[in-house]
């Protein structure tokens, strides 16, 4: 009896969180906020009732990791993949990858330089340590950005380069933090000779987990386009795309050991890629729309657990941390696009614009992937607090104050096509 009631508590309290959820959107127009932070708020003040009066929810801290990578986090990158224009895609690729790839590795060590002098204390945050601060606070989220920038008619070009970015980025940061953290735990008991074999191994074993994921996803996504040709049915193709998105994470995961990110990145490309060339336009809304459901509720329950999980105590005692942390991505993001982006890329058909370049470098938030990660922090990591505080302090800085003001930002840099956009949104709002 006492199992079937936590089941019931664990039903009752996602039905509650839903339900909140949905003030979210007419309070984000009301205030001009990215709805995802009134999430947050709804998370934080729901789980200070849920003490307050006692309420066993059903849902435990422990199993926080497990639902954001195995339940969420696929569906997230799946949806962006699947969703993603395919032509401005191809138009923006070279900047995209270059955004997403070798720049973003190379951000990953300067923020990490960057926070570990700031920090100053290497026996409590050692470089390794700083290394994964550097992995957990790259990866970048468009959600907050994008739904700004849609309303008020932005270029496609602007969105592409934020979605595409935060979509290949997204995947490669989570190989790469996963890399890093085990040899940040292993630096912590082992030798300094062992550790150094250490990161030569992991070193490989990200190669071999970034390509084979890539790879094995490759494999499934031709094997449901095949399925989705034979069935072209619009109800049983969602259930193959779902089916497509969990079956490439969790066998590449769980069963060969490369990339489950990286496999549904690649999956959902070549589903997206497949469906464009069969599915008539109007399944095609309906798939999208119903992919757009299940998005916003992953994104949904990841922010509310961050709501849930920030406490009063980390701005009282990290405070500092988290200044350094925001610094630090700002720095990095501010080298990333406007050096080293016009570098990698001054062969480019389609170079991207110093005005581009601007709304890039505030337009680059932290959110679902970022909070994902320090949920999944494990607490064997002497930093694991310091680097969930850093991380927390990041998103909300992003949230609270770079998304909002993008698109005046738009307006400044873009002004003849923003300017009667921006006004008629101002007339609605």
């Amino acid at each position: 009896m006492g199992g079937e009631m936590l089941i019931q508590n664990v039903i009752f309290t996602l039905i509650v969180l839903i339900l909140a959820s949905l003030l979210a959107e007419p309070l984000s127009r009301l205030f001009r906020l990215p709805f995802v932070a009134f999430l947050i708020v709804i998370g934080f003040i729901g789980s200070e009732l849920v003490v307050f009066f006692g309420f066993d929810t059903g849902i435990r801290a422990a199993n926080f990791n497990d639902l954001v990578f195995y339940v969420f986090l696929p569906i997230i990158i799946f949806e962006s993949a699947y969703r993603i224009n395919q032509q401005a895609l191809r138009q923006n690729l070279l900047a995209i990858l270059m955004l997403a790839i070798p720049i973003m590795i190379i951000s990953v060590v300067i923020a990490a330089l960057l926070i570990y002098w700031g920090i100053g204390h290497d026996s409590g945050f050692p470089v390794f340590t700083a290394l994964v601060a550097g992995a957990l606070l790259v990866a970048t989220d468009p959600m907050a950005v994008v739904s700004h920038l849609k309303r008020i008619k932005a270029p496609e070009e602007i969105t592409t380069l934020i979605e595409g970015e935060s979509l290949f980025n997204d995947a490669v940061a989570v190989v790469l933090f996963t890399s890093l953290l085990t040899i940040a735990l292993e630096v912590q008991t082992m030798s300094d000779a062992s550790s150094s074999i250490s990161v030569a191994s992991e070193i490989l074993n990200f190669a071999l987990t970034f390509f084979g994921g890539l790879l094995f996803g490759f494999i499934c996504g031709c094997i449901g386009a095949f399925l989705s040709y034979v069935i072209q049915t619009r109800i049983l193709e969602n259930v193959l795309l779902v089916s497509v998105a969990y079956g490439s994470f969790l066998m590449a995961e769980d069963y060969l050991g490369v990339s489950g990110m990286m496999s549904v990145l690649a999956a959902g490309l070549l589903m997206n890629k497949a469906h464009e060339k069969f599915i008539p336009a109007s399944d095609r809304a309906f798939i999208h729309y119903w992919w757009e459901v299940i998005s916003f509720f992953a994104n949904a329950m990841i922010f509310i657990l961050l709501g849930v999980t920030i406490t009063l105590s980390m701005f009282e005692e990290r405070w500092l941390a988290m200044l350094i942390a925001i610094g630090a991505v700002l720095l990095t993001r501010a080298i990333a696009v406007f050096s080293l982006l016009p570098l990698f890329t001054f062969k480019s058909s389609h170079p991207v614009s110093p005005a581009t370049q601007k709304i890039l470098f505030w337009g680059g938030t932290r959110g679902a992937v970022t909070v994902a990660l320090a949920l999944s922090l494990p607490v064997e990591l002497d930093a694991w607090w310091t680097l969930q505080s850093m991380a927390f302090g990041v998103v909300l800085f992003t949230l609270f104050v770079q998304a909002p003001t993008v698109p005046r930002l738009l307006q400044i840099t873009h002004p003849k096509h923003t300017k009667s956009h921006i006004n008629l949104i101002k007339k609605q709002t």
